[in-house]
């Protein structure tokens, strides 16, 4: 008795794509590698890779810090907007000013990381209207 992955097998070799190959999205544009491999084009779907993994732990610490302090996910319950903009700024300018007593740039990352999910759910109607009080 054939499996069905050994029928895909064989309908790769005969060359034929399984519905689930069909149906991956697709930009329609690919790059092609020297080793002849292809892929996907990366235009238009940002370069984690660039991302300073200081700034993804300092983000990282100040999620786990409210989780220790708040609870888990409390924010994503709805704050006003205003409340993350306002926030981001006080930290911003400590960090102009040179304070040190707390992570200012994780404390800005964070902000304006919720300030923006924030803005998407309330723009998708998952939080209400009224937060977007900016």
């Amino acid at each position: 008795m054939i499996t069905s992955e050994e029928n895909v097998m064989e309908n790769l070799l005969r060359g034929e794509l399984p519905e689930f190959v069909k149906e991956l999205p697709s930009s329609g544009k690919m790059s092609k590698f020297e080793t002849g491999a292809v892929r996907d084009a990366m235009e238009g779907k940002g370069l984690p890779s660039m991302i300073p993994t200081c700034a993804l732990k300092s983000l990282a610490k100040r999620f786990e810090d409210g989780c220790t302090k708040y609870g888990r996910d409390n924010w994503l319950k709805g704050i006003p907007l205003s409340r993350y903009c306002d926030s981001a700024y006080r930290h911003l300018w400590a960090l102009r000013d040179g304070q040190t007593d707390e992570d200012h740039f994780g404390a800005v990352l964070w902000n304006i990381a919720c300030w923006q999910k924030t803005k998407n759910m309330i723009d998708s109607d998952l939080l209400p209207q009224e937060l977007n009080d900016l």
